[in-house]
């Protein structure tokens, strides 16, 4: 309820000073205008994201498996979050363990995982750190790592990071992220591939590691 009424009291405030005239000149018109856009944007991702949740929850995910190589969607992924990553000097980085991996999934939504992942790996690591993405075939399964440099999460919150709207103290930015839906929205997802997640602190970060079965 946090998440969708802060931007929408901001749109409301702008709106108001914009029909009021107490807004006239040129540049905070068009400050107005793009900030009512950005938060326009940001609840339908909320929304995005809770109607995403409810079908979860309510098991009617329809996935359309199709096989895909995790090289292609990290590629993908990788170039969809990269501004955001150069806005905050973040680095991304990539490994594929040839050869890599394909498996049977629902391409947006594996794909939304990964972006998933890195956008929570980008929002918490510092400026100078690095975000790596590694892939590779272990035994019968094929293995995603996104690896941060959030400092680590606290031992008595690593057991709740996929819990539904979770969000830490630690590493994190106030007003910053949406709902705290992206883990558990991943986690969801993965589950439904007959996959698994999860998640431990590693070196000056954390890892976080999906394993999806290869199939044949």
């Amino acid at each position: 309820s946090h998440d969708l009424r802060t931007p929408l009291s901001g749109i409301r405030a702008m709106v108001e000073a914009l029909e009021d005239g107490v807004v006239d000149d040129p540049a905070t018109v068009a400050r107005h205008l793009t900030t009512i856009r950005q938060e326009a944007d940001r609840l339908a991702q909320l929304v995005d994201d809770l109607f995403e949740l409810s079908r979860i929850q309510a098991g009617a995910l329809d996935l359309d498996l199709e096989r895909v190589g995790l090289a292609e969607l990290v590629s993908d992924a990788i170039a969809a979050t990269g501004v955001a990553a150069d806005a905050r000097g973040v680095v991304l980085e990539g490994e594929m363990v040839e050869p890599a991996p394909e498996v049977a999934a629902s391409i947006p939504d594996l794909a939304r995982v990964i972006r998933n992942l890195l956008d929570n790996a980008i929002r918490h690591t510092p400026r100078g750190g690095a975000v790596r993405v590694e892939a590779a075939a272990i035994g019968d399964h094929a293995v995603l790592s996104v690896c941060d440099g959030c400092g680590g999460i606290p031992d008595n919150e690593i057991d709740r990071v996929f819990d539904l709207a979770f969000r830490g103290d630690a590493a994190r930015t106030p007003g910053e992220g949406g709902g705290g839906f992206g883990l558990a929205i991943a986690r969801g997802l993965i589950e439904a591939h007959q996959g698994d997640i999860a998640v431990a602190n590693e070196a000056d970060g954390c890892r976080f590691t999906v394993r999806l079965p290869l199939g044949h």
